[in-house]
């Protein structure tokens, strides 16, 4: 992912609006020419293959070539010592020069070195980057993915660019009128507080609050929906308006992005769990245990004028349906607000699984309450679903 300062964008002060930079067909050309850079350019240093590939880059607007050169590295493989004790390696060699100081011919410089490598370069460029193979300058390219092309390379800059924008994020609101099950997982997935209203037509809005109002300016927060974004292009029929504050203080611009905007992510999905949590007890319980079949976020409940998506729904072979929602780590404002939706939830099998010091928090909740340390028992879970089967 780009930096802030990697960060192309337009703004229009008039209408308060902010756009990411897109590259225009004219730039294929030289981004084959930068990927071709990097190909040829296998078992040399970091350093060495990015000033092939700027050069390369020469004929593109010069605030994009920092940024292109930034995910050419994200898609590149390096290697580089993993010893600890590289940097003591490079202060004996220091000591050993200093004690024999000043030394002007290379054979002495090849004799300390080989004192403390087995096979001491004789070239000066060489000796540099043995001494400091651990810089990131200095790590050796091992290897560039044989089936990326321009067009992949202006995929990931687009899509990068808009990411980098919610970095600064106050809030982001998604409308979405399908795929709605995939946008709420990912939501989930990337971390995010999320609050989600039925809209009046089809459709439902998600609400975010972002690292500039809760979090208070986290800018981890800010990479948690960046993240969230390229799994959004994915989806169909969305749309997407920000609250960008690019300084504190500054006045908020507006955001936009749409499905027909055509942003493509590579990236690989993530997990299929939010946290450790989740996925421990999944893993325990398995697909069917004593008649109960186990799904991962199948449903939506009604809760008040707003929408809840449980963690898990039990389904028993007799047809008794019961959700599980587990509520783990949150903020304390999140938390208060997460027990208020639950007590409009008015589906009957419901269970709530919080850690053992919130459950006197939780007791009026019109819910079966599951109270848990470090992890979710299934000696406590099971007769509990049993119970929703005999009440049936």
């Amino acid at each position: 992912m780009l930096t802030k300062a990697q960060r192309v964008y337009r703004w229009d002060s008039q209408n308060s609006s902010i756009s990411s930079d897109r590259l225009e067909d004219d730039c294929l050309p030289h981004l084959a020419r930068a990927i071709a850079a990097y190909r040829a350019r296998i078992g040399e240093p970091l350093g060495r293959v990015r000033d092939a590939a700027r050069a390369a880059l020469e004929g593109i607007r010069p605030d994009r070539v920092e940024a292109v050169i930034k995910l050419l590295d994200e898609a590149s493989t390096y290697e580089w010592p993993r010893i600890q004790r590289q940097a003591e390696r490079r202060v004996s060699v220091f000591e050993a020069a200093g004690r024999r100081h000043p030394v002007l011919d290379a054979e002495s410089a090849t004799a300390i070195l080989g004192t403390v490598y087995d096979r001491p370069p004789t070239r000066h460029d060489e000796v540099v980057s043995l001494l400091y193979a651990d810089y990131p300058e200095f790590h050796r390219l091992t290897a560039f993915p044989a089936d990326y092309s321009a067009e992949d390379l202006r995929a990931d800059y687009d899509l990068a660019q808009a990411q980098a924008l919610l970095y600064s994020a106050t809030q982001v609101v998604v409308d979405a009128r399908a795929d709605f099950r995939h946008i709420v997982q990912y939501a989930r997935l990337s971390r995010l507080l999320c609050r989600i209203q039925r809209l009046t037509r089809k459709g439902y809005r998600l609400v975010f609050d972002g690292p500039n109002s809760v979090l208070r300016h986290t800018h981890a927060y800010g990479v948690d929906f960046a993240k969230f974004l390229a799994a959004l292009v994915q989806a169909r029929d969305w749309r997407m308006t920000a609250q960008i504050e690019l300084r504190k203080g500054w006045r908020p611009l507006t955001f936009t992005l749409r499905s027909a905007d055509r942003l493509h992510s590579r990236l690989a999905a993530p997990g299929l769990f939010d946290s450790g949590l989740e996925e421990t007890f999944a893993g325990k319980f398995g697909e069917e245990r004593d008649g109960w079949r186990l799904g991962r976020e199948t449903v939506m409940l009604e809760a008040g004028e707003t929408l809840l998506v449980p963690d898990f729904v039990f389904t028993h072979a007799d047809g008794t349906e019961v959700v599980l929602e587990i509520a783990g780590y949150w903020t304390p404002e999140y938390l208060v607000e997460k027990f208020a939706k639950l007590a409009k939830v008015r589906t009957p099998n419901l269970i709530v699984a919080v850690r053992k010091a919130l459950a006197l928090r939780s007791g009026a909740l019109p819910a079966t309450v599951l109270p848990f340390s470090s992890r979710i028992l299934l000696r406590d879970l099971m007769p509990r679903l049993e119970a929703f089967r005999v009440f049936s």
